[in-house]
């Protein structure tokens, strides 16, 4: 008879369940985001990014996204919230169908919690809250990534060509490669849970690692060759070992997945750790029924049991791997938490589904209740951000035109510090409170580094802005008031300074 411990997910109504996957990603991405994709608010380097024309091949090729030229040759040359909207929700709605795919979550349930939550992840929110220019761009970096982890395991040839979309998705957007890593680690323990041969399970992971490996260093040759051809310094590591030691990383990453468990949400509050509590316990005691079954060989119990300890710092590898860069942002491989239980609980659909199984399903509903939210808090808090800080810079812009002697488009003007620094202005509304802690959501107004845009690219106005003279650094410019104090607004040099915030 043939062994069906290795066969793959019957194929039965693939399609029916592949349409469940892109359709709950599309509605969960316009509940969670609609409001990004139909307004706009850039904030951060989404200012000074905008305008894909004016960052081209060099600047991320320094960066090693050396692909995002091209695709954003694609989409024209400015960065419009509702193109990028349809393409994210396109790529999001293909990768939860590779990862539904390969994790064989098959219920529809199952299928529309874990598409909604792949597409509602915190770092997605944030990358949109202050990056949006390039949402899509890492949305499809993820479509790469999950396609590459499902061909690594299909086995023979097949996996050899995984290698391409990894290199695309280190092309694009790097922290990604860990998702590759961590969608593999999951197939693995549902495989070796499920009593598949230990050898198969063995071979099927050496094999998705070493090919992870060999993407990396073909993605690194790569990227130093485009460097040396045009001449280009690298201004970013993707994998840095200089920093910390091995073990050191490991307790870093671990403590820092743990943290995120435990850390209280800005919607649920107290309950959001309560919520992953009563995951992390429904896990563990699938893991114990499963260490104490019989049924299922030893050396699985013994390889399941390593792969268990390994995934709490490989949910969170980002902080192993890119120490420095592990942030909200770059973390999006630590939800991927939410898909364990489903992959190991969401087995062939039955007419009395578990308690286990619908307990799982509610504690996630919860959890996909806060992203939306989250969300749409989040973007609702950036454009309050952008509409007092564009009030001020028409301020601004009346100060300068009263310096005597100054002329729009000549007289050069040059910015000290930035408005979310300028504590009199920064603060923020008792009701975003919350966000405090949230990357790049701690303030009242936005972080005007990059004054000069909202001048030139929101209010249009003519300027010439300095950036080289280093007038800024002078003793007359230290000893001005922060605005809008009198005097925040002067002439130095024949330079007009504005004193955004004492530093």
């Amino acid at each position: 008879m043939p062994d069906r411990r290795n066969a793959l997910p019957p194929p039965a109504d693939s399609a029916q369940r592949r349409l469940t996957a892109f359709l709950s990603a599309a509605l969960c991405a316009f509940a969670a985001h609609g409001f990004l994709f139909t307004n706009e608010f850039f904030s951060h380097d989404s200012v000074s990014y905008f305008n894909y024309t004016e960052f081209g091949f060099r600047f991320y090729t320094g960066i090693g996204r050396f692909l995002i030229p091209v695709y954003e040759a694609c989409k024209g040359p400015v960065a419009a919230p509702w193109l990028i909207g349809l393409l994210f929700t396109l790529w999001m709605g293909l990768t939860g169908i590779v990862v539904t795919d390969l994790l064989a979550i098959q219920t529809p349930t199952g299928i529309a919690l874990s598409a909604g939550l792949l597409c509602t992840n915190v770092s997605v929110s944030l990358t949109g809250a202050t990056y949006v220019y390039c949402m899509d761009e890492y949305a499809l970096a993820l479509l790469c990534a999950a396609t590459a982890a499902f061909l690594f395991l299909r086995g023979g040839r097949l996996s050899l060509l995984g290698v391409l979309p990894l290199l695309a998705s280190l092309s694009l957007y790097q922290p990604y490669v860990t998702v590759t890593a961590v969608l593999c680690l999951l197939a693995l323990l549902r495989d070796a849970s499920d009593g598949r041969r230990f050898r198969t399970v063995l071979a099927r992971g050496l094999s998705a690692l070493t090919l992870i490996l060999v993407s990396y260093l073909l993605y690194s040759a790569l990227w130093a060759a485009l460097r040396t051809i045009a001449r280009i310094p690298q201004t970013r590591d993707v994998v840095s070992l200089r920093d910390f030691g091995l073990l050191a990383r490991l307790v870093s990453a671990n403590s820092a997945f743990f943290g995120f468990l435990f850390r209280p949400g800005v919607v649920l509050g107290p309950l959001r750790p309560v919520v992953h509590g009563a995951l992390l316990a429904l896990l563990l005691w699938r893991l114990l029924r499963t260490l104490t079954n019989g049924r299922v060989p030893l050396p699985n119990r013994l390889l399941l049991l390593a792969l268990a300890a390994l995934l709490p710092a490989a949910l969170y590898s980002v902080a192993f791997v890119m120490p420095g860069e592990a942030h909200d942002l770059t973390a999006y491989a630590r939800e991927l938490f939410y898909l364990l239980p489903l992959s190991l609980l969401d087995a062939p659909p039955r007419r009395n589904p578990s308690a286990e199984r619908v307990a799982v399903c509610v504690l996630l509903s919860l959890l996909l209740w806060h992203h939306v939210v989250y969300a749409n808090q989040a973007y609702m808090k950036k454009d309050f951000e952008k509409t007092s800080t564009l009030i001020l810079a028409a301020r601004i812009v009346d100060r300068i035109e009263s310096v005597p002697g100054y002329v729009p488009g000549e007289t050069r003007v040059a910015f000290a510090g930035r408005f979310d620094d300028n504590e009199p202005l920064d603060a923020p509304l008792a009701a975003f409170d919350g966000f405090r802690t949230q990357t790049g959501l701690w303030h009242a107004h936005a972080a005007t580094y990059n004054m000069g845009r909202y001048l030139t690219e929101y209010l249009q106005y003519p300027l010439n802005w300095d950036k080289e003279s280093g007038v800024v650094r002078s003793d007359l410019a230290k000893a001005m008031p922060a605005f809008p104090a009198a005097g925040s607004v002067r002439m130095i040099d024949g330079v007009v300074v504005v004193k955004l915030s004492a530093w």
